[in-house]
């Protein structure tokens, strides 16, 4: 989501993100609210704030059917924000599908295209080029196609 979008409209998403991602779950409304209250002490998702919204669906995308985040090697600090941006490409095209893409969707492309056998060994450029590949997908995703 780009950060020049209004608060509303960001948090408007987020909610929505919430949604699919407690359908995406099997979970009634009864279950929602008792999640959102748990964990946010909201009585509804109308009452959080952006920062709870995103507690909320971590924590639900974190099931057993969800993004569970990434799992693999501790990366460099040159390397660290490319490859949370690869986590949050992920995440998004999970939300967006429905169809849950680990990093091992992110290796395929990586070693498909001859940038790297992994995304652990890749340099920047190739990450660079990874996370360009990812946005394209999601680009596709989102038009229908």
């Amino acid at each position: 989501m780009a950060a020049s979008a209004p608060l509303a409209a960001q948090i408007a998403a987020r909610r929505r993100a919430v949604f699919a991602a407690c359908k995406a779950n099997g979970l009634d409304n009864d279950a929602r609210r008792e999640i959102v209250r748990n964990l946010t002490g909201c009585a509804s998702l109308s009452d959080c704030t952006m920062g709870q919204l995103s507690e909320v669906l971590n924590h639900l995308n974190r099931g057993k059917s969800g993004y569970a985040g990434r799992k693999r090697t501790t990366p460099t600090a040159d390397r660290a924000p490319l490859l949370a941006k690869i986590d949050a490409l992920l995440a998004e095209l999970h939300r967006v599908t429905g169809e849950v893409h680990t990093l091992k969707y992110a290796d395929a492309i990586a070693k498909r295209n001859g940038w790297a056998e992994c995304v652990d060994f890749a340099d920047s450029v190739a990450l660079k080029h990874i996370v360009g590949a990812l946005h394209r997908t999601l680009q596709f995703k989102l038009a229908g196609r």
